[in-house]
């Protein structure tokens, strides 16, 4: 059960800790608008600190009246011009509101300029990433869902490598995943699924082109799905038939500093501390300089959100956190290995969300099913 009220209260300590105290917030972000209410569909949430009211249209109603909690609703007209910012204006006015914050890591400057515009009278008090900074702690009922949408993209990736021979091109392995992963019960992938292959393996963040993966070519296979609006994320390598010595080389140490920095999670440890180490291990093994992203992030609502690990990222682990841990090699003319893991942060240790084997062979997979 979704604990609505526990959040809002604890976005209110939250504005309440702040110098600028407003009468009211204004939430724009449609995922924290879901956080706070568990509304799905489109709309503005003025929240103050008695009550939330969620500004929709027509189109909505029926959906806010079966979704929100915790909210007075107002269906703005379709008809008037600018309704939606008419309906905060005249919101506003009638709780006699006068200092209003604003979520400034979203709201655009066109949008700003039309809300001076509008409610001239307001003071506009920006906060960046407060609700985000709320949402970095997951409760029971979001990690019920994390975990189901990681055993969706683990099955589905099991599905899909049982099929996988040479001369597939990236792309058709790419819609196979996807395939699979909405057969499975996923709404959608959390993101373009990545897909390289070969020397395309150091293309980080690569698109799926419709190159051919041949035998002998490391395989770096980037995915994740989405169930109750939450996310998962995986990343494997593999190999079709045998590597050679280079390429299991790499791939043995970026296992290693994987399941290393995993037993270095606990609650207390920096993020900064976990990137530090595996970016000294891998030095220490001669490839610091093709280790070229951070360490890892955080998942939830989002697919990347707080905390990032990395070097200047000095936020504290606390249990219920939710991070990746994603080390990696990228080799010119050889490819790339990445591992990634999504674990949820305990007081001793941690609770590993991807339960899928970290091996080359695409048999192993196979006859290793979840």
């Amino acid at each position: 059960m979704v604990k609505v009220k526990d959040r809002i209260k604890k976005f209110w300590l939250e504005i309440n800790k702040s110098k600028t105290k407003p009468d009211a917030f204004l939430v724009l972000n449609p995922k924290n608008i879901f956080y706070l209410t568990q509304f799905k569909g489109e709309g503005i949430l003025l929240s103050t600190f008695e009550q939330n009211y969620l500004i929709t249209d027509s189109r909505y109603t029926e959906q806010a009246k079966q979704e929100a909690q915790q909210c007075v609703i107002i269906t703005q007209s379709l008809k008037e011009k600018d309704a939606q910012n008419i309906s905060l204006a005249k919101l506003l006015a009638e709780l006699r509101i006068k200092e209003l914050g604003f979520e400034s890591n979203f709201l655009k400057v066109d949008g700003y300029h039309k809300y001076q515009q509008i409610m001239p009278q307001i003071k506009l008090f920006p906060f960046a990433n407060i609700i985000e900074t709320i949402r970095i702690i997951k409760d029971q009922s979001e990690i019920i869902l994390l975990k189901r949408a990681a055993h969706i993209a683990n099955s589905a990736f099991l599905k899909t490598i049982s099929h996988l021979s040479a001369g597939i091109s990236e792309q058709s392995l790419a819609n196979q995943l996807n395939y699979n992963m909405r057969n499975e019960g996923a709404s959608k992938e959390s993101f373009d699924l990545i897909v390289t292959s070969g020397e395309r393996g150091t293309l980080i963040h690569g698109e799926p082109s419709d190159k051919r993966i041949e035998t002998g070519e490391l395989i770096i296979i980037d995915f994740g799905c989405i169930y109750g609006m939450y996310n998962s994320d995986c990343t494997r390598t593999i190999c079709l038939g045998e590597p050679n010595h280079k390429q299991k080389e790499i791939f043995n140490i970026i296992k290693e500093v994987q399941i290393e920095t995993l037993g270095k999670i606990r609650e207390g440890v920096l993020c900064s501390e976990l990137d530090n180490f595996a970016r000294s291990r891998i030095t220490e093994k001669g490839y610091g300089d093709y280790f070229l992203h951070s360490l890892g992030h955080g998942v939830g609502l989002d697919i990347h959100e707080l905390p990032r690990l990395n070097f200047n990222d000095h936020t504290i682990l606390e249990t219920g956190m939710v991070i990746t841990i994603e080390p990696g090699i990228y080799v010119p003319g050889i490819g790339g290995v990445r591992i990634e893991d999504t674990v949820v942060v305990t007081e001793t240790g941690y609770l590993n969300l991807t339960l899928l084997p970290k091996e080359l062979s695409p048999s192993f997979y196979v006859e290793n099913k979840l």
